[in-house]
């Protein structure tokens, strides 16, 4: 699965170009959505074929995914909404 960082990007240019935000912060909203583009077909080709990688493999695949994901998500989170993410499961994510 091949996704196309650019026609992402472009989609989301589009989809915000009515919003009130400057271009930048449009820019960096897809920037944000793309970047992890890789960790997400990784993860998507794992939850397709979970036998596919060894348990190593697995938890390797997990801690990167989870090192890059979420900040690129809360920073897209915070600049589209204006608003910081919140610990909705309260676990203490962000402390």
């Amino acid at each position: 699965m091949a996704l196309d960082a650019k026609a992402i990007e472009a989609a989301i240019g589009e989809a915000l170009k009515t919003d009130d935000l400057e271009p930048t912060v449009v820019h960096d909203i897809a920037f944000h959505m793309t970047d992890w583009l890789d960790d997400l077909e990784a993860w998507t080709a794992f939850c397709s074929d979970p036998s596919s990688l060894k348990p190593d493999e697995v938890k390797k695949l997990l801690i990167g995914f989870l090192i890059h994901v979420p900040n690129h998500v809360a920073a897209a989170h915070k600049l589209l909404l204006g608003y910081p993410m919140t610990d909705i499961f309260e676990v203490g994510a962000f402390e």
